[in-house]
């Protein structure tokens, strides 16, 4: 009769290597070698907002295309920036923001969109993010279920002064979803009593993973919808209009803090 003990599993077959994938490992696979990546990049989920930077940079070079995600570096003014497509939900923007760290990128802004949970917050405003409530399932990976991913202020601070001056800005803590069509009342309530102004499915693996490389960063959104009021602005004029001013203004912001 055979051993009855069936939970035993022999140690050849248990993984015993620390990580099996790192980001260094995937750099490596893509060519990109250090100095590749400027020391700041603005990260975006939407293509068409990367389309829009590439077209205000000068001497742009691809660093890497994989995973569905491109990267180039140029110049603006004269100062290298790295611009890219970093993400769509948690999972990928997990991914492309610790590839971008390992890179030797240190200062990270994602340009990206959001919902407001706020009546009087406008399809075309844009949303700071200071802090997020974490509702993705990626970050559970990196860090204890009591952390608040938060912005570095300083870069925050930057953002407002320089988008406000013709733009309706807020600031405030947004929350970050997995699940888009599951935005109920049951469930979206409780976290704007939390506070929340603004929902998005990125930015709390984009701060957390940021943070843990001890880089700065910071995330501005540019409302496309209200939960609250129920409009949709996804293809909206609006929405075209502040982020054809958000393009530009950021790249001023970077400027200015390289100078």
């Amino acid at each position: 009769m055979g051993n009855p003990d069936n939970t035993k599993t022999p140690t050849t077959m248990m993984m015993t290597r620390p990580v099996h994938i790192s980001a260094d490992d995937l750099l490596c696979q893509m060519q990109v070698t250090k100095g590749d990546l400027a020391d700041s990049a603005l990260v975006s989920g939407q293509e068409h907002r990367v389309k829009m930077y590439l077209e205000l940079l000068e001497n742009t070079k691809q660093n890497f295309s994989a995973f569905g995600y491109t990267f180039w570096t140029g110049t603006y003014k004269g100062k290298r920036i790295t611009v890219g497509n970093g993400g769509l939900y948690s999972p990928d923007t997990a991914l492309v923001t610790e590839l971008l760290c390992a890179g030797g990128v240190n200062l990270l802004v994602r340009v990206g969109s959001c919902g407001a949970l706020r009546q009087e917050i406008q399809i075309g405003d844009v949303v700071i993010a200071d802090s997020v409530v974490r509702g993705d399932g990626v970050t559970g990976y990196y860090v204890s279920p009591d952390y608040v991913p938060s912005a570095t202020k300083e870069i925050s601070d930057c953002l407002f002064d320089c988008l406000s001056s013709d733009m309706k800005v807020h600031r405030g803590m947004i929350w970050t979803t997995d699940a888009l069509l599951k935005e109920t009342p049951q469930i979206v309530n409780p976290i704007i009593k939390k506070g929340a102004i603004a929902v998005d499915m990125v930015t709390s693996p984009f701060f957390t993973i940021a943070s843990s490389y001890n880089k700065r960063h910071a995330a501005c959104l540019a409302v496309s919808d209200n939960l609250i009021t129920g409009e949709m602005g996804f293809g909206s004029p609006a929405l075209l209009a502040v982020e054809q001013k958000m393009i530009p203004k950021t790249l001023e912001m970077i400027l200015s803090l390289q100078e």
